[in-house]
């Protein structure tokens, strides 16, 4: 009978590919992790001539960003506050039209939205009005001058409880992704200890 020849191993060629596949799966999740902490101009933007961290506005390890500090501010209802640059300009206070610049992250400093990544259009609303402002950004943010910028430490309960969509109390974060960042928060998170909404304002326009 004739002889059935074997199909010749390329060896060097199967190893090849073996170690290929093997690197391939080591780097792909960490590429998608390095992904998500990428410093954009989008967030470091405004915080021109703040005295803070570099880690503060580009890491997504923002440990700092939920510490006490001794400028910090801790107020009754659980909302915190640091002004990580004085203002200069009028004072926010009751009744007040502000406009601001934001940056919105997670407790761990995961970075969600800033108004500079939607065209740089500031957030406004009225100080008090309850369809305006989050109420932790509302109860934080007075007391600050114009071109100041500020650190708002919120708890969830006084945060997105009446959700993310457009017509909501502000900011409202933009596009699906960012939505579901802040949805996740409030259905799955909110309980947990040291949960919070991280808003880095700049006041920019008081009248």
């Amino acid at each position: 009978s004739p002889v059935k020849l074997l199909p010749s191993l390329d060896v060097n060629h199967e190893y090849s590919i073996s170690r290929s596949e093997s690197m391939r799966q080591l780097f792909l999740p960490a590429a998608a992790a390095a992904l998500l902490f990428i410093p954009t101009s989008s967030a470091s933007a405004m915080y021109e001539n703040a005295p803070v961290r570099p880690t503060d506005v580009e890491s997504g390890n923002d440990t700092a960003a939920t510490s006490s500090s001794p400028g910090s501010t801790s107020l009754p209802s659980g909302v915190s506050y640091e002004d990580l640059r004085p203002g200069t300009g009028d004072i926010v206070s009751e009744g007040k039209r502000v406009n601001i610049q934001w940056v919105l992250k997670r407790s761990n400093g995961y970075y969600v939205d800033s108004s500079e990544r939607n065209d740089g259009v500031p957030f406004i609303f009225t100080v008090g009005d309850p369809r305006g402002a989050i109420a932790g950004l509302d109860e934080g943010i007075r007391g600050m001058r114009v071109n100041g910028i500020r650190r708002i430490i919120i708890p969830p309960n006084l945060s997105y409880v009446d959700g993310v969509e457009d017509d909501k109390p502000g900011p409202v974060p933009m596009g699906f992704g960012p939505k579901q960042r802040m949805r996740r928060v409030m259905t799955l998170l909110k309980d947990i200890p040291g949960e919070s909404v991280l808003l880095d304002v700049k006041a920019t326009r008081v009248q």
